[in-house]
């Protein structure tokens, strides 16, 4: 058995018995990142090339504060920061909710950035993004996956986002 393959089957467990015991993804993210791990973000381009962007603290809250996001320096990388330090107030996440398509908790009140169409997914919006990684399936509807560097989906073949522990 490979690592990779042990990896997975030990996710899929943990996975598991977290929907058995009615917890979501989101519980699983916050249990893991209680003690503020740094957060490693990749982006594969089509045309092979990886871009990442490190960030020094990363962790969630629980259900009862809405799955809060909060993102900690230092931060560097190939990527460029569209996370933390945007430079604007209203697309920086650290201290965003999460938010669905059923639930609006961004700070738009005229739209709810995870239904609306050119977006069509969960994630810690301000009003809304300059970074999204749960973009649709289909690229050519990926809005703004990784702004200024990718305003396209088409432009990307992989995202990844790990933790680790300090």
């Amino acid at each position: 058995m490979t690592l990779d393959t042990l990896v997975v089957s030990i996710c899929k467990d943990i996975l598991f018995f977290f929907k058995y015991i009615k917890c979501t993804r989101n519980d699983v993210i916050h249990l893991l990142t209680k003690h503020k791990p740094s957060l490693y973000v990749s982006l594969t381009l089509t045309n092979g090339k990886t871009l990442y962007q490190q960030y020094g603290q990363f962790s969630i809250t629980d259900e009862a504060d809405k799955y809060r996001l909060y993102l900690k320096g230092p931060t560097t990388g190939t990527l460029g920061d569209s996370m933390l330090n945007t430079g604007r107030s209203d697309t920086d996440l650290s201290g965003m909710y999460f938010s669905t398509p059923d639930k609006d908790n961004d700070r738009w009140s005229e739209v709810n950035c995870a239904a609306d169409s050119k977006v069509r997914g969960g994630w810690w919006y301000n009003a809304c993004h300059q970074a999204f990684l749960n973009g649709p399936w289909s690229p050519e509807d990926w809005f703004y996956p990784w702004y200024p560097l990718l305003m396209e989906g088409r432009e990307k073949k992989e995202t990844v986002m790990m933790i680790k522990p300090h």
